[in-house]
């Protein structure tokens, strides 16, 4: 459902250009570390927003809740031993920078540290949710989202054939997940309501 509260959208807006390029740039970080040169190459070892915002997603996230950046490309086959461990990390990478950025915002509301930077802050809050709407969304198993490429890592061999016929399908399914009222927030809502309640 669109929202075109002013107020909301400014905060959605500075909290997405916190919690998007810190996740593309973490994905682009562990696998310039496992020795990939395709995100250097490609420019995205940087924080600034402009270099990771997919436009679309970013209007999505402010009027929809819900929304992506522009994806880093990595070559598997370029990474330092275990290719999918290196894969595993890599995906897992954006996810978890984007909780340790709700925690920090959180631990910083609640410490008292910087005056009116509380829970009772709208940016705050948004910033918060953001972060922690990034980590859960994208953990789903669907692909191209990191929770695919997460399960793709840790399943057996044998089974990858499934994965790479599901890349056909996996962005239909998340769109239908996207686009059909409540589904999505069905799934994931309940883990973020859960998180946001143990960052309070």
């Amino acid at each position: 459902m669109l929202n075109l509260d002013l107020e909301r959208m400014l905060y959605f807006t500075i909290a997405f250009l916190i919690a998007a390029p810190v996740h593309e740039f973490a994905h682009a970080w562990v696998a310039h570390r496992l020795g990939d040169p395709t995100p250097e190459r490609d420019g995205r070892l940087t924080l600034n927003p402009l270099v990771h915002i997919d436009w679309l997603g970013f209007i999505l996230i402010l009027l929809a809740g819900f929304g992506w950046a522009r994806p880093v490309m990595t070559n598997p086959a370029m990474f330092r031993g275990n290719r999918r461990l290196g894969m595993l990390k890599v995906a897992i990478a954006g996810p978890i920078s984007n909780l340790l950025i709700a925690g920090l915002f959180a631990l910083i509301a609640k410490s008292g540290i910087i005056p009116y930077f509380d829970w009772g802050s709208g940016i705050v809050r948004a910033v918060i949710y953001i972060n922690v709407l990034l980590f859960v969304f994208n953990l789903l198993p669907i692909y191209p989202l990191d929770g695919e490429k997460v399960l793709r890592s840790l399943v057996p061999m044998r089974y990858l054939g499934l994965f790479y016929k599901m890349e056909t399908y996996g962005p239909f399914i998340l769109l239908l997940l996207v686009f059909i009222p409540g589904v999505l927030w069905n799934i994931i809502g309940p883990p973020i309501e859960l998180i946001m309640i143990w960052l309070r």
